[in-house]
């Protein structure tokens, strides 16, 4: 089973985000007249002043994580970013945050301790796994909307169980199991409800890693890259696909957790992007890397639909990022932007403006964009590009300021002056 992690793609891929468009499949990315609609003009500084502003306590950085907010039901969380703080979750009333507005440290200033990632669920509530202080074993704590502690369930797993919240309320552990002299190794999946309950436990003697989805399916990555519709039913795969030789997964680098890029879109269908890099085992173990040190690794891009079938492949361009949307996806390749189907068919483009611009999914569906060194901001549709919400923080400023953005969709943005404490909300009209 060839699965690696390389220092040197972690660090390609923050450059480049996720990934998009090549020359593969050119011809099929022709445009047509009316879906070009190209943006090309300057934002203008279209907010008024912040419906409410709050100063976030001193030891809390959420700066540098801005960006990957979570807005469920009517509160955001953001999480802090460094040393102790890094388990502490800022949680704000998108209409009134300056008012209704708490914090809770997962961490609890435990010494001895052992956590992963924070998980939110669709009613507002957040999960965490932890081992801390004298406990025997982990144990899943949940913080409702109020960010008052729900409940907490021990759970019997190893280290390195993993937690996943799914888009349809439950919650998921998956631990593994080494094998034993009577038993093969396993992988087990509890399945909770958002009330702490377990509801199902399921095991599998299936190789290679397993992944639960936001979308509640089940990846398995290991000679083929397969797709399950849920932990019920991993009998029979909805998606096969036989990894190439040389070729790898590679991560979604715009995610909090950075698991493996595997989109399921509305609709259905499936992207997943690879990486090429050649590499040979040697005798006694280890590898040994055939690959151009200078060169980035070949990249690329498959569509299937929701049956499972290849609908493209592209290679990827070099600095060119993507982010799955709707149906399709964007690419983005410095200032220029293009949408595509799950056809590989472009259905529109955008030239934007500043420097450094990071691409993002609105939870409602927009893509953002934004410089944070320039303060510009756009929204625009994520089928055709065209553009939703465009402005610059800096606009008849004296001295240009950097700015964090999180745009929550349906006009409620947050931003965050860079090296400041102060989040202000805004609502876009």
């Amino acid at each position: 089973m060839k699965i690696r992690f390389k220092t040197a793609v972690l660090g390609m891929a923050v450059v480049i985000g996720l990934t998009g468009g090549s020359a593969v499949g050119a011809a099929a990315a022709a445009p047509t007249s009316a879906a070009a609609a190209t943006n090309a003009s300057v934002p203008v500084n279209a907010l008024a002043s912040p419906d409410w502003t709050y100063n976030v306590p001193a030891g809390q950085n959420i700066e540098s994580l801005f960006n990957k907010a979570t807005t469920l039901g009517s509160n955001t969380y953001f999480r802090t970013e460094k040393g102790d703080s890094s388990f502490v979750v800022q949680a704000f009333d998108q209409k009134s945050g300056d008012q209704k507005n708490w914090s809770y440290d997962f961490r609890g200033g435990a010494q001895n301790f052992m956590g992963g990632g924070i998980e939110y669920g669709p009613n507002g509530d957040v999960y965490f796994l932890s081992k801390k202080g004298a406990e025997k074993t982990f144990t899943i704590r949940a913080v409702d909307a109020q960010g008052k502690l729900k409940w907490t369930k021990p759970v019997q797993v190893n280290l390195g169980a993993q937690l996943q919240a799914t888009s349809k309320g439950d919650i998921v552990v998956i631990d593994t199991m080494e094998a034993a002299k009577k038993s093969p190794a396993a992988t087990v999946f509890y399945t909770f409800g958002s009330d702490g309950k377990l509801k199902s436990e399921k095991k599998t003697t299936q190789s290679g890693i397993f992944k639960v989805l936001d979308n509640g399916q089940v990846l398995n990555y290991g000679a083929k890259v397969q797709l399950y519709s849920s932990v019920n039913a991993l009998s029979k795969p909805v998606l096969s696909y036989a990894v190439p030789k040389n070729q790898y997964l590679s991560y979604d680098f715009l995610s909090d957790s950075s698991d493996y890029a595997v989109y399921p879109l509305s609709g259905g269908g499936t992207l997943i992007e690879f990486y090429e890099d050649k590499i040979e085992e040697v005798k006694g173990g280890g590898i040994v890397d055939k690959g151009p040190v200078t060169k980035q690794p070949e990249r690329t891009l498959i569509g299937f639909d929701a049956q499972g079938k290849k609908t493209f492949e592209r290679v990827l361009a070099d600095k060119e990022s993507i982010v799955p949307a709707g149906k399709g996806f964007v690419t983005q390749k410095e200032q220029h932007f293009e949408a595509y189907d799950l056809n590989n068919k472009r259905t529109g483009t955008a030239e934007l403006e500043g420097r450094d611009l990071l691409m993002n999914v609105a939870p409602s569906g927009e893509i953002t964009v934004s410089s944070k060194k320039d303060g510009k901001f756009y929204a625009l549709n994520a089928a055709d590009l065209k553009t939703v919400h465009k402005f610059d923080l800096n606009a008849g400023a004296d001295k240009v300021k950097a700015y964090a953005f999180y745009y929550a969709g349906k006009g409620s943005l947050y931003t965050l002056e860079a090296g400041e404490k102060t989040v202000s909300h805004y609502t876009l009209k």
